[in-house]
C-alpha cells in the first residue's frame, strides 16, 4: 500500500514536468537538489567519488525517477519480509490463505 502511494505521487511529479513542459516548452527540472534548495558549490564528501555519485543522484536524476525506485525498493522488502516472518512463525501468506479456502 506504501509503494502505491509511493508511485502514484512519482506519477504525479510526471505529469507536473510534462505540463511544466506543455505551459513553456522547456523541460523542468525538478530534483531534489532543486526541492531541498542545496547550492550546487555545497561539497558533500571529501571523497571524489562519492561526492559525484551523491551529486548525481541529487541533481541530475528526476525526482520521480527516485520515487519509482523507492517505491520499488519498499514494495521488495515488505514482500521479504512478509516471507520471513511466514517462515519463521510457519504461518502461510495471506495471498496462499485466500486461494486455499
Amino acid at each position: 500500500m506504501f509503494a502505491g502511494v509511493i508511485v502514484v505521487t512519482a506519477l504525479m511529479m510526471l505529469a507536473t514536468q510534462l505540463m511544466g513542459q506543455a505551459a513553456t516548452g522547456a523541460w523542468p527540472s525538478i530534483t531534489l537538489a532543486s526541492q531541498l534548495n542545496i547550492p550546487p558549490d555545497r561539497v558533500l564528501s571529501d571523497w571524489t567519488i562519492l561526492d559525484r555519485a551523491m551529486w548525481f543522484v541529487l541533481s541530475d536524476v528526476q525526482l520521480w525517477v527516485i520515487l519509482i525506485l523507492a517505491a520499488g525498493l519498499i514494495y521488495w522488502l515488505m514482500d521479504w519480509t512478509s516471507e520471513m516472518l511466514a517462515r519463521l512463525f510457519s504461518v502461510r501468506p495471506a495471498a496462499a490463505a485466500t486461494q486455499l479456502s
